[in-house]
């Protein structure tokens, strides 16, 4: 009798094993990676996410992204988001680059189906654009579905859900390799003299235009009435009006398409000394803040001082200078 109990015993716990393989299981949720230049890279499963500091947006409009401007707009939805901000999680990694060299700086955010959008340090970090930037994993009260991974990344403030990112699944923080040299050039003494020109390079045609003060006299004229200037390198300098022509119409001179933006681009302002700062194609071209940024030729209703050259950048929005770049010599679209 004992020797048949054991092969019965057996029996029915292979018997449970298979029924268990039976069972459907629960799809594997991938985590999130946050690499490039940061101090400590991480792999966040979504409660790593979920135990960050939360935010909540409420009454987001979606509006549907459209590749002829004709086409009439097309409300997608109106939801309430719960999730954590993009700049949240950059906290986490902590980011290489500071001062002079964090305005340069990228945040290339991938989904993982393919789904990308660039955004610029500035947006994310000196602007009130990066309290919406969110990674959402709550809408209207409800957990988004196992399809949506580690979340849905949003931006509040953008005029169409082009930049949205599905599933996002890998932040990559990034900076072009450019020769910073303004600190040896100020404990020099040194001014590198403005150009009376600078260069746009489209760095996906190939093409280069040299632009000149009459080529930016023929665009259309946009004030910003306040510019706060304050950094930790050049201190206080006050708020300052401005007066000059969108960076977006100045980047459209080489024949970069604004509708519809390539958000996997952006657009990088330098000048001699190696100064430069980003502007991603979300801010330019798809944000509620309108005229925010422009190439300015006139501030306090007079030309530019000389070691301003004849064109700089001026953000309305951003709560420090540190995307002012003086003396344009050259701006990249990467």
């Amino acid at each position: 009798m004992r020797n048949l109990i054991f092969p019965v015993i057996f029996l029915l716990f292979v018997e449970a094993l298979v029924s268990c393989s039976q069972l459907p299981k629960k799809p594997a949720v991938e985590n999130l990676v946050v690499t490039g230049e940061v101090k400590d890279t991480l792999t966040l499963s979504p409660e790593d996410i979920r135990d960050l500091p939360s935010f909540e947006i409420r009454a987001v409009t979606l509006v549907k992204e459209k590749s002829d401007p004709k086409t009439p707009d097309e409300r997608i939805a109106t939801v309430d988001l719960k999730g954590v901000l993009l700049r949240d999680i950059l906290f986490k990694a902590g980011l290489k680059h500071t001062r002079k060299w964090e305005p340069a700086v990228v945040i290339r955010v991938k989904g993982k189906a393919g789904d990308e959008a660039v955004f610029s340090f500035g947006e994310i970090f000196y602007s009130s654009i990066g309290r919406s930037v969110l990674l959402s994993y709550e809408k209207d009260g409800k957990a988004l579905g196992s399809s949506a991974g580690c979340g849905t990344l949003v931006i509040a403030t953008d005029l169409r859900a082009g930049r949205t990112v599905n599933a996002v699944a890998e932040i990559v923080v990034e900076r072009k390799d450019v020769e910073m040299l303004a600190y040896k050039d100020k404990k020099d003494g040194l001014m590198r003299p403005a150009e009376p020109f600078f260069t746009i390079n489209d760095h996906a045609s190939g093409k280069a235009l040299k632009v000149q003060p009459t080529d930016l006299e023929k665009l259309r004229r946009v004030p910003i009435e306040q510019s706060l200037h304050v950094g930790d390198c050049e201190g206080f300098h006050g708020l300052f009006a401005f007066e000059g022509v969108l960076l977006r119409d100045v980047v459209s001179l080489i024949g970069v398409a604004a509708s519809p933006a390539d958000y996997k681009r952006y657009v990088l302002v330098k000048s001699r000394d190696g100064f430069c700062a980003s502007f991603s194609m979300g801010e330019l071209y798809n944000s509620r803040l309108g005229d925010n940024v422009i190439v300015a030729m006139k501030k306090l209703g007079r030309p530019l001082d000389p070691d301003e050259g004849f064109a700089m950048t001026a953000v309305r929005e951003d709560s420090t200078g540190g995307r002012s770049v003086k003396r344009i010599y050259e701006i990249d679209v990467f």
